[in-house]
């Protein structure tokens, strides 16, 4: 009976690239994965947290339009230029804030969280050529606390999970993630699972 109801972690597998809770994702792997790792969860932040990016966005959109429509100093910015320039200051504009939506959306994309069958992965990405990544065995974990805390935490059900190791990182956060409760559970259990293998064995 026990074998039958397999955890869900333990029996889908996600083929979504975009997915912020994937479980054991399909064709996801990093450079550092040993043989026999397997990725068992990868995390992103809640799409929610996307919302103050895409308002920002969105006015940054409509703030030609805004311009256009009001007179500074009884003058009108557009009226003011040949449309050959209006067309060019327009493209450049557009070309700014596909930019700014393009870096806000790998910002979201590549700063991931991995939860192997050997270790924890913290991917930071800060910038086109900047990455910090932080690593912790599954042995070096002292304790996990998930907290969900807030209105719209409670609602879409997203939290953190914050990860006490004796790594070089003392202190692991997986911020705004779905499912915190059940991240934390299965962080829990492969710690549990690694503890009943030899040194240097992976299963």
């Amino acid at each position: 009976m026990k074998n039958a109801a397999k955890d869900t972690v333990h029996s889908i597998h996600s083929k979504n690239p975009l997915a912020m809770f994937a479980q054991a994702p399909v064709g996801v792997s990093f450079e550092t994965q040993q043989k026999k790792e397997d990725i068992i969860l990868l995390l992103r932040a809640h799409v929610i947290t996307l919302i103050p990016a895409i308002l920002e966005i969105v006015f940054l959109a409509i703030l030609p339009a805004l311009v256009s429509s009001l007179n500074f100093l009884g003058i009108n910015i557009f009226e003011s230029l040949f449309p050959s320039q209006v067309f060019w200051v327009l493209l450049a504009w557009y070309i700014f804030v596909f930019g700014f939506a393009f870096y806000k959306f790998i910002f979201w994309y590549f700063n991931v969280y991995l939860v192997t069958n050997e270790r924890i992965v913290d991917f930071d990405f800060k910038g086109i050529l900047h990455k910090e990544t932080a690593y912790a065995n599954l042995t070096q974990i002292q304790d996990v606390t998930p907290k969900i805390i807030g209105f719209f935490h409670t609602l879409f059900h997203f939290g953190d999970v914050f990860i006490q190791t004796a790594a070089s990182k003392p202190e692991f956060e997986f911020h705004a993630v779905e499912n915190p409760d059940l991240v934390a559970k299965e962080i829990l259990e492969q710690v549990r699972l690694e503890e009943t293998e030899a040194p240097g064995e992976i299963k």
